[in-house]
């Protein structure tokens, strides 16, 4: 089980106290990377600040010090910076950045450097793992894999196939998995990231084993859904906002 921000439903997403209570769980964590108007690199998903805080604005247009007397979540934790947040991480566990965005990777790569524990480099854009390789080729890639627009769009409409008698897999919209995967093979990533309902509505995991591929999942809510996606043949580690002890 990889922690999603540290467990996000549980705890106050990508914040050092995140890192440090998903680490008494598991040994494995994902933390979103983006750089702030001053140059520094920050634990943070969105692009803007008003989700997961009660501040506006843009996070690259906001200076770290502004970042730093933010409240993640009303939690009082405040944005880490990704320094700050990897030092939360304790020795041999294994740690994955999800980019969110290009011009981090060498940097990202560079903060994780010569710890105590292993890292892989996440993106969803293929130019984003090109750098990360181009920093350092030793750093395993994860590809990450969105559904298709009109699966996304639909997603709310078709019946989950975790809610009883799941639809036939004509019912789901297309999804170009073979080229997928063939993306995730040329750029010389270890692993794909999908939305674990590709691995229950199509055969992504399938396709993945066959190249060589890692799977792991993103991103379950709840203990059905893990169970679901983890007795999925092929899956290596699933994404969880929730620890699910088993």
């Amino acid at each position: 089980m990889i922690a999603h921000r540290g467990f996000a439903a549980e705890n106050p997403e990508n914040t050092v106290a995140a890192v440090e209570a998903a680490a008494a769980a598991t040994d494995r964590t994902e933390l979103d990377v983006r750089r702030c108007g001053t140059g520094e690199l920050v634990a943070f998903h969105d692009a803007t600040l008003g989700r997961a805080t009660d501040a506006t604005g843009r996070v690259s247009e906001t200076p770290y010090e502004r970042l730093a007397a933010l409240s993640v979540e009303g939690s009082g934790e405040p944005v880490p910076t990704l320094a700050d947040a990897l030092d939360a991480v304790p020795a041999d566990a294994w740690v994955m950045l999800d980019l969110k965005e290009r011009g981090v990777a060498a940097d990202a790569v560079a903060a994780g450097a010569d710890r105590d524990y292993d890292l892989a480099v996440a993106a969803d854009d293929p130019a984003v793992i090109e750098a990360a390789t181009a920093a350092d080729p030793a750093v395993p890639t994860v590809y990450g894999v969105r559904e298709s627009v009109p699966a996304r769009a639909l997603r709310p409409l078709i019946p989950g196939p975790l809610g009883g008698a799941s639809p036939p897999r004509w019912a789901y919209p297309p999804q170009d998995v073979a080229g997928t995967i063939e993306t995730a093979t040329e750029l010389g990533c270890a692993a794909v990231s999908p939305r674990y309902e590709l691995c229950l509505r199509t055969d992504l995991v399938r396709r993945a084993r066959e190249g060589g591929l890692r799977v792991l999942p993103w991103t379950v809510a709840s203990a059905r859904e893990y169970d679901a996606v983890a007795a999925v043949g092929g899956v290596d580690a699933v994404v969880s906002d929730v620890f699910v002890e088993r």
